[in-house]
């Protein structure tokens, strides 16, 4: 091994330890002792917080497996009105957070909300005397909202996946007499399995982490005990003992998801791939397919974003002063800032496991992925544990203070081990399309590693790095749980800004930060795709 590669594998497992640092950090408060919080915490709320978390996975799971995979469907197998609009119109809900599509919807359709107000004008009636309104800040409402926005997560794995399966399976299944139903039944959901589970995953693990919705609608979960052990009542220590169950939970999840695809492979391209070609629809089924796309993207993205213009427009003059552009100062700075150091060690981990390819390289990879599993809320009390331990110590031997806690390097890092998973993923699927043949070209030219890097692999991988950039820039925008924890003292951004609003029952200002965050994510989303269409 040449020295280049052994400075790669130590930079590898040196980053694979600081970023698992939270992780068992926090694990290791599973088998602490009980305290009287945890006491209280246990006899009566810790049953409400499994109940709610539950019933959170399984309502997302399944609407974000309806409206994610019957739209991916649809405009993978047939062409019919608005279906290349489509294919870019149902990403757009991403671009929204949860939190502030939750804040939008309870400020219109709420019990004091503009929309209820309005149909309680025309019946002329109070909302009690209505037997058909239902108050979206509940559970169920929390469910529809974060479905909502979490949708494209199954929708883009699945519309990936069927785009790259041949038009042979449909093919073949005609062959046997099937008609659209039974194909859709017995080829087309089975070969995507693994992809509805694989978008599914990623939506439940979005909606566990979620603080922003769920405190705003006062359901009890987990993140929310979280935060209110800490905050409310000053213990780090219960509220990490929270989050290890928390983060158990999410583990359990993961080796499910695991388990369900082992050892299954579903793959019809090879040397006679052909791209499934698509049919056209008329009369009633393009009216019902048309539909099908048209109230997941109205619901999801249109409907709340024409609403933050309207607010916007009323109240941008009250808002945006010196002290807001320092906020979007401060956000599109968090957001540079962590998109470039996250994905130059993504880059670097990646890199290492090519260039070695043994099982300490493939083991630090898997590690640090673990990262994207844990909710950022749980991510920030790992952090905070463990500088207080580092904090601890060092007053003991040098009788002064150690303060990481509360500064822009631990909400970077926080940042880090809450997102590579992401960038890690990009890489390694760029790397996969890169033949081995190049590698071994490399080293018969003799060309040293340094060099096979900047001028072989970083010209092929520049689509999966600029891809990088873009998703871990949007989320580190969106993110809320884990800024608020880790932000230094008086450092906002403009999700804590939307937020604080909103707690103030200024759902109108709270559109001004909330329509900056979905621009700039918005922007962000359309170049991705474009970019990776490009690609």
């Amino acid at each position: 091994m040449t020295k280049s590669l052994r400075g790669l594998k130590f930079s590898s497992v040196i980053f694979t330890l600081l970023i698992s640092i939270p992780m068992i950090t926090i694990f290791t408060f599973l088998f602490s002792g009980d305290t009287e919080n945890w006491n209280h915490v246990k006899e009566t709320v810790l049953f409400d917080y499994i109940f709610n978390t539950l019933y959170i996975m399984i309502g997302v799971g399944l609407l974000t497996t309806l409206l994610g995979f019957s739209t991916a469907y649809l405009v993978s197998i047939y062409k019919f009105t608005g279906s290349r609009f489509f294919d870019l119109a149902l990403v757009l809900p991403f671009a929204i957070p949860t939190y502030i599509l939750a804040f939008i919807y309870n400020g219109m359709f709420g019990i004091s909300g503009n929309v209820t107000g309005f149909i309680l004008g025309i019946f002329d009636k109070n909302i009690s005397e209505l037997p058909f309104f239902w108050d979206i800040q509940s559970i169920e409402g929390a469910i529809l909202v974060m479905s909502l926005v979490l949708y494209p997560y199954v929708y883009l794995v699945c519309r990936t996946y069927l785009s790259f399966e041949s038009s042979s399976i449909i093919e073949a299944a005609q062959t046997f007499n099937l008609n659209t139903w039974q194909i859709l039944k017995k080829v087309i959901i089975p070969i995507s399995r693994p992809a509805i589970i694989a978008g599914v995953t990623l939506a439940i693990m979005e909606a566990v982490s979620d603080y922003g919705t769920m405190d705003y609608f006062g359901v009890n979960t987990f993140v929310t005990g979280i935060f209110r052990l800490w905050e409310g009542m000053g213990s780090i220590e219960d509220a990490s003992k929270l989050a290890s169950i928390l983060m158990t939970f999410v583990f359990i999840l993961i080796i499910l998801e695991r388990f369900q695809r082992r050892n299954k492979t579903y793959k019809s391209s090879g040397k006679d791939f052909r791209p499934i070609t698509k049919i056209q629809l008329k009369g009633w089924h393009n009216n019902v397919a048309f539909i099908i796309c048209f109230l997941p993207f109205f619901f999801g993205f249109l409907l709340p974003f024409i609403q933050l213009i309207f607010w916007f427009i009323e109240s941008y003059k009250t808002v945006i002063d010196e002290e807001f552009l320092e906020l979007l100062f401060n956000t599109i700075l968090l957001g540079l800032m962590s998109a470039v150091i996250i994905t130059s060690i993504a880059l670097l981990v990646v890199y290492n496991y090519r260039m070695n390819k043994d099982k300490a390289s493939s083991s630090f990879v898997q590690i640090i992925k673990l990262g994207y599993s844990i909710p950022g809320a749980v991510v920030a009390v790992g952090i905070l544990s463990f500088f207080g331990i580092i904090n601890e110590l060092y007053l003991k031997l040098f009788s002064n203070s150690f303060l990481v806690s509360g500064t822009l390097i631990a909400i970077l890092f926080g940042y880090l081990v809450r997102f590579i998973s992401i960038s890690i993923n990009n890489f390694e699927a760029g790397f996969n399309r890169i033949p081995q043949s190049y590698d071994d070209a490399a080293s018969i030219s003799g060309v040293g590693s340094v060099k096979t890097f900047t001028k072989v692999f970083i010209p092929l991988i520049k689509n999966s790095a600029f891809a990088s950039f873009i998703v871990i820039f949007i989320e580190v925008i969106k993110e809320l749980p884990l800024t608020m924890v880790l932000r230094p003292f008086d450092y906002d951004t403009l999700a804590i800004r939307a937020l604080e609003l909103n707690e103030q029952a200024q759902t109108i200002q709270s559109a001004v930060p909330s329509l900056f965050i979905v621009l700039i994510a918005m922007i962000s989303v359309i170049i991705l795709i474009k970019n990776m269409k490009k690609a």
